[in-house]
Parts: C-alpha cells; structure tokens; sequence
C-alpha cells in the first residue's frame, strides 16, 4: 500500500459525521458568511493561542495581507522575513507595496535566525515577519526583545504551527499578530481556503475587521479602502468540528516523529532538522536533510517505485524566485536557505500513518541514502 504526506480519506472517515452536522446546520440557518459559526472559532482559537482577539478570514494569504495592513505596514516599507519558505510571506509583503528583505535562517531547524535579523536590520525596517516553519516556532522571546529595542511590529506568520509552542509561550502569543492557515493540508484544515489573524491588540482586530469588510466598520460607511477577506460560515463551522481533535492530532504527529528520530539517529546520510529545547513542535512536516552529495532525485524515485510518497519543502528559497528579482537579492545572498533548498527532503506524517509504514519508509530512506 502506497505511503502518502496526508490521508484526508482516513480524517474524513473519523469526523464525516460531525463535519456534516456542521455544514448542514449553516446551509440550515440562512447565514453563509461570517456569523455565529465563525464568531465561535475566532473565540476558541484565540483561546487557543492564549490571546484575547481573533479575525477570521478568507485566506491565510488574506491574513498575512492584512495582518500587515493591520499593523500599519504600507507601500516602501521594508519588511524582514525568512528566505527559506513559502513564498506566500514575502509575496504578501510585496503585495501591498512594502519591500521584502531577508535574514538567512539556522541551519539545524531552518528557523529565522535572531543573530542574522539583527544584522539585517536597517534604520527603515518597520517590521519582521518570522515564518514558523513545518510546525516549530522560531525565537519569538529573541525576536521580540529585537522588534521592542528596534520599535518594529512583529507579525508571526504560524502557517504550519496550530497549537506550536516555544519556552512556554503559544504560538501567536508573543507577536504583534500572528497569521493562520487552515488550507486543507495543514495540521487543522478546512474544507478550502481559509484563515484567522490572532493578535493582543484590540484596535488591531478592530483594524482587520474593517480591512476584511471593504474598510467598513459601520454598515454601508466605509473608512477606509478593505476589501473582501470574510470567512465563509461553512469554513468556520467545519474548523469547529475539528479543533477539538487538534491536541490529539499532534500528539500523534509528534509520537510518529519520534519514531523516525530513533530509526535516523545513528545516521550520517539523513539527518532530521533540529528540534530545540523548549520547543513543543507540531510537525507540520517530519523534515529531514539529506547528506552532501546525495542525489535527491533519484533519492525520492527511489522512494515513489516502492510506493512511498516524499516531498520537497521547498526547493527553491524565496529570493531566487522568478518574481523576487525585483528584491534585488542575488545567488549566494542566503547561502544557508540555498543549501536547504538543495537538501530537504518532508517525509510522511499525519495522524493516520501508523508505525509499521514509519518504519517501512525510513528504512526504504536509509538503503537509497547509503546505495
């Protein structure tokens, strides 16, 4: 049987039900778009991030958009972020005409480094965008402590991190605000597109609620120019019905992450990205670095002729994408992102997989690795 990244058949079978009863009570009340559905997920997730406000919207692009917008970021802004993620962070950035700059990340966990932001920063950074990637944080205290000495915002991009925490700190607790996807893939996925902004300052959730509403606070009196970033009730009535399950979800995730770290351990050819002290990572992807000189295609047909399906997060860094050349960054500016780019390889994890496939397809990892 074939080894796949996620197994939405084996979800559905376990919340069908509940998810059913969900949507059929919205299709029932006549209200499709934000409402008590929605309201009901913005207060139970902003509780699981330990702040007081939550602004769901139609996107997690919607949400870095805004979120920024939010925050009072706007066109020549410059804005530092991750050179080794989706591109969605620093395209959202460019996309209300502020500008994209980058820090190299950490080698062992792909992270933001604190170290290289601080270098980075120039007298007009107005913001840094640290991405919590494949669902552990970055160095929020350090970040914070950098954005407070700096007078900078600080927007969490927690994409890959529901329910993640750091030195006893939740994700999207220590941020100015933090963005969320619920994209089907993530570790609590919709049933499409949506997303969520958390953030501790009421007049930022004030913000994102007129920016989602045309910039409309009061109906048919517009304050400013928003646009259309509502989460559907449908979204937010299927999220209610899975964020019950998340806890348990990644503990799974974490227990099947465990056992790849025990069948990699004494490995020199595959070596899984760190995870740091204090950290309650969620494994969003099981990541792991293949060694220099492997070829990591041939690694990963290897892998799809015995049925397992691997994949590659991501294989090109932000700032060498054909849309970035207007950043200016050229080969060579991030080298740590770029030799990431080079090596990563996101092996199986969701919370159906179960220990005999874990280790079928380390094992299958290992004797590509070593051939």
């Amino acid at each position: 049987m074939d080894v796949f990244p996620l197994d939405l058949v084996a979800e559905r079978e376990e919340v069908g039900e509940a998810v059913d009863e969900a949507v059929l009570r919205v299709l029932a009340s006549g209200r499709y778009v934000l409402g008590p559905e929605v309201e009901r997920f913005e207060r139970d997730f902003a509780e699981l991030c330990r702040v007081p406000h939550a602004v769901a919207v139609a996107s997690g692009t919607e949400a870095l958009i805004l979120g920024l917008r939010a925050l009072g970021i706007g066109p020549g802004d410059k804005v530092l972020t991750s050179p080794f993620t989706f591109f969605a962070s620093a395209g959202a950035i460019a996309w209300i005409g502020a500008r994209p700059i980058f820090a190299d990340v950490d080698p062992e966990t792909a992270l933001l480094d604190p170290r290289k932001v601080e270098a980075a920063l120039t007298p007009d950074t107005k913001a840094i965008l640290p991405v919590h990637l494949y669902g552990q944080m970055a160095d929020m205290r350090a970040l914070r402590e950098q954005a407070d000495a700096h007078d900078l915002r600080l927007l969490e991009d927690g994409a890959q991190a529901h329910g993640a925490m750091r030195d006893d700190a939740s994700c999207g607790e220590l941020g100015d605000a933090c963005t969320f996807s619920f994209y089907p893939t993530k570790n609590l996925g919709a049933a499409g597109e949506a997303g969520l902004v958390v953030t501790r300052e009421a007049e930022v959730a004030a913000r994102l609620r007129e920016l989602r509403d045309h910039g409309s606070r009061e109906k048919y009196v517009h304050e400013s120019i928003g646009t259309n970033g509502r989460m559907h009730a449908i979204q937010g009535a299927v999220l209610n019905a899975k964020l019950p399950r998340l806890a348990a979800w990644n503990a799974r995730r974490a227990e099947l992450a465990a056992l790849y770290d025990a069948a990699f351990a004494d490995s020199t050819s595959v070596l899984p990205l760190a995870v740091v002290p204090g950290a309650k990572h969620v494994y969003h992807q099981y990541t792991v670095r293949l060694a220099e000189g492997l070829d990591r295609a041939k690694v990963l047909a290897g892998l799809a002729e015995r049925g397992i399906h691997a994949a590659v997060h991501y294989p090109r860094p932000v700032h060498l994408q054909p849309a970035a050349r207007a950043f200016d960054p050229a080969p060579g500016s991030y080298p740590v992102a770029e030799a990431l780019a080079e090596r990563v390889l996101c092996l199986p994890i969701h919370p159906y997989l179960d220990a005999a496939r874990v280790e079928r397809v380390a094992g299958a990892l290992l004797a590509l690795a070593s051939a």
